[in-house]
């Protein structure tokens, strides 16, 4: 059978186009090497692209050929006016060679633009059986007409252009919801705050993150101590790779090693398959390790290699894994003491300490508690699609007061609780749980007592939860409440306070 060289020219053509077609995620760029094509394959004087506002029911000239192509783009079609509005409206492709002798031929686009149309093809543009436009291609070359193989080589050229359209449509939701979980992520892991206790641990986090320098985070729970390893990851080289955070505390003893290390397949009963461990998921990123003062000995001593050697074993493997991997570690744990007491290793913890930071409880901040309480309430208030205003002076007097035992993330705990109960524009009430032995509540003090007791029995019940949130260290807690330690002891003693 003898081939038609047409055909096979017009194969190869599309064969290119499809493939350039796919070297650019640009709409743009994409549409406009669309028209072009159509008025190439079709040998046209002029082609257009004109896309459906369903709001206003009118097509509009996205992307055209030819002298008159800016002012086209200002201009709109009316669906169902006109031969392209007629073939948006019907889904039909309409061959028309003489424009003057048909009724629906629409002038006006012409008259706007001095240029005159003799001849035009017009094919619809359906996605899932909706019209989104047409495309047109105007005056056949060397005053032929428009003919059906004319018209099924555009109607192929709209297929690639609906897909186009579609895969654009799709780039573009992925995209803003990219764009919506970095908002996300940025809100959520943003850290807050201007005292000047912040702002030096902030200084010291950029410094070190231009290194590969390991770092150890000491602080107590919730003071945001993986917000801050997590800074340091996005402020450094290795900021666009992973970012492995492991609660060392949370993980199984028995299945920790497999964690951070990965395992082979067989390596143990359940081992079905090889894993990659957090390491090894960490590669050229950072990996956080959370909680180093709960890590058993054992596991101690392969950490220690990876910091030394940056390389490792699987379990149950006998290939050398090589890393390259920025380590953060923190503790709410004085490992010092641990050393002395042979729970972590000596060599471990000179490895870790290269580069120490000191992250400060929020009861050493307070003038950063109004800031990061508007930031949970705007964060929370987005989540609960609520529009609570700010807080009243009596609530943001009870959290300066407060000793905030928990940190940052009782904060956020408390704030989050009262703006899920809270139905007005103003948060009047928040419930703040107060930590002590034996779980008591605050002691009701009745209106007729003697100022002298009354003062005693503050004092009291006040110093405990101080020193409760201090784990009952009198030098913290004198510092915590700016007081001499030596005043805080006498008054300790005078008060006879005690752990019991």
């Amino acid at each position: 059978m003898k081939q038609n060289p047409e055909s096979n020219n017009d194969f190869e053509f599309l064969y290119s186009l499809s493939k350039a077609l796919s070297s650019t995620l640009d709409q743009t760029q994409l549409l406009d090497m669309i028209i072009e094509a159509a008025k190439t394959l079709t040998m046209a004087e002029a082609s257009s692209l004109l896309l459906l506002d369903e709001n206003t029911q009118r097509l509009h000239f996205a992307h055209a050929t030819g002298q008159v192509s800016e002012e086209l783009k200002k201009l709109s079609v009316p669906m169902g006016q006109g031969i392209a509005g007629w073939v948006a409206r019907e889904k039909k492709p309409q061959i028309v060679n003489q424009t003057d002798k048909d009724d629906r031929w629409y002038k006006g686009i012409d008259e706007k633009t001095k240029f005159i149309t003799r001849s035009l093809l017009c094919v619809p543009l359906v996605l899932d059986d909706k019209t989104v436009g047409v495309i047109e291609v105007l005056n056949k070359q060397e005053s032929q007409s428009f003919d059906e193989r004319d018209q099924d080589l555009l109607l192929k050229v709209a297929e690639m252009a609906a897909r186009v359209l579609e895969n654009a449509d799709k780039y573009h939701k992925l995209q803003t919801e990219n764009l919506q979980l970095k908002d996300d992520i940025a809100s959520r892991y943003t850290i807050i705050g201007e005292s000047p206790s912040i702002q030096e641990v902030l200084g010291l986090a950029q410094k070190v993150a231009l290194s590969n320098t390991t770092v150890l985070l000491q602080g107590e729970n919730g003071t945001g101590k993986e917000l801050l390893a997590r800074y340091i990851h996005n402020q450094s080289p290795r900021r666009d790779k992973a970012f492995i955070a492991v609660n060392c505390a949370a993980i199984p003893l028995e299945l920790l090693e497999s964690e951070l290390f990965g395992h082979e397949k067989g390596s143990f009963t359940g081992a079905i398959n090889l894993r990659r461990g957090r390491f090894e998921l960490a590669h050229q990123g950072t990996i956080f390790l959370d909680e180093v003062g709960d890590l058993p000995l054992a596991v101690q001593a392969k950490i220690l290699r990876v910091l030394q050697e940056r390389e490792f074993e699987r379990l149950g493997g006998s290939e050398t894994i090589k890393v390259d991997v920025r380590i953060v570690g923190a503790t709410n744990h004085d490992l010092i003491q641990l050393v002395r007491e042979n729970q972590f290793r000596e060599d471990l913890y000179y490895r870790l300490n290269v580069f120490q930071i000191f992250l400060p409880p929020l009861r050493q901040r307070r003038e950063d508690i109004p800031v990061l309480a508007d930031h949970f309430l705007n964060y929370f208030c987005r989540e609960t699609k609520k529009n609570i205003t700010g807080f009243s002076a009596d609530v943001i007097n009870s959290m300066l007061e407060y000793a905030w035992p928990g940190n940052i993330r009782e904060l956020q705990n408390v704030i989050e609780r009262a703006v899920v109960i809270s139905s007005g524009k103003v948060i009047n009430n928040i419930m703040l749980q107060d930590i002590s032995l034996g779980g008591k509540k605050d002691m009701a003090l009745p209106a007729n007592l003697p100022w002298d007791e009354a003062q005693k029995i503050f004092k009291k019940e006040y110093l405990i939860k101080v020193l409760n949130a201090n784990n009952w260290n009198q030098r913290k807690a004198a510092s915590a409440i700016k007081i001499q330690p030596t005043y805080l002891s006498r008054l300790i003693k005078e008060l006879k306070i005690s752990k019991s």
